[in-house]
């Protein structure tokens, strides 16, 4: 359910960048970057220039989803819902788009006594795909792959791995998790 949602005007300018993400056991939030427009209606705009006019974080009611088409129905609806005042064209004319380009996360887990490992994620919501690696930080024999689909968070993912410390079976705890800046 991690996923990054842009929304374009009718004029194919960049309106808000949203990024839902799931760091903990049924929780939500989302970071967003409202834009606007460089030039004005009047003028040429050949590069749909615009610039960040506001940056800021939602935490969300935490709500689990059947399929990728309940998914984009509620991110239209909490688009209309949270920036439905500053939408200067009607709701219906703008574009919701989810690049499939596949994101990559890593997740450096452990605290400030033990290293457990890092967790690398590669996702793309649209295309519904996501796998999971962990790499151990005691033994690579230890390492765990995994593969899901859009409809299952990151952090419970991580919550499936199985972990191997000093002849113990413990799991990675969201708590433990440092999350890493994505790349596109």
């Amino acid at each position: 359910m991690d996923r990054t949602l842009k929304v374009y005007t009718k004029t194919d300018h960049l309106f808000v960048e949203i990024t839902f993400n799931y760091d903990h056991e049924r929780q939500a939030g989302a970071h967003y970057i409202l834009y606007r427009r460089l030039y004005t209606d009047d003028e040429e705009d050949e590069g749909k220039s615009v610039y960040p006019l506001y940056d800021s974080d939602l935490y969300l009611t935490f709500r689990q989803f059947d399929s990728i088409e309940q998914i984009k129905a509620h991110d239209i609806e909490f688009v209309k819902k949270e920036f439905g005042r500053d939408m200067p064209d009607p709701a219906n004319t703008y574009k919701y788009v989810y690049d499939p380009t596949p994101v990559y996360l890593r997740y450096i887990a452990g605290t400030d006594r033990r290293f457990v490992g890092i967790v690398n994620i590669m996702f793309s919501f649209i295309d519904n795909t996501k796998e999971v690696r962990f790499l151990s930080g005691t033994n690579p024999r230890f390492d765990h792959e995994l593969t899901s689909d859009s409809l299952e968070t990151n952090i419970n993912c991580i919550l499936r791995i199985t972990v191997y410390t000093d002849r113990d079976i413990t799991q990675i705890y969201s708590q433990d998790l440092k999350r890493l800046p994505p790349w596109y």
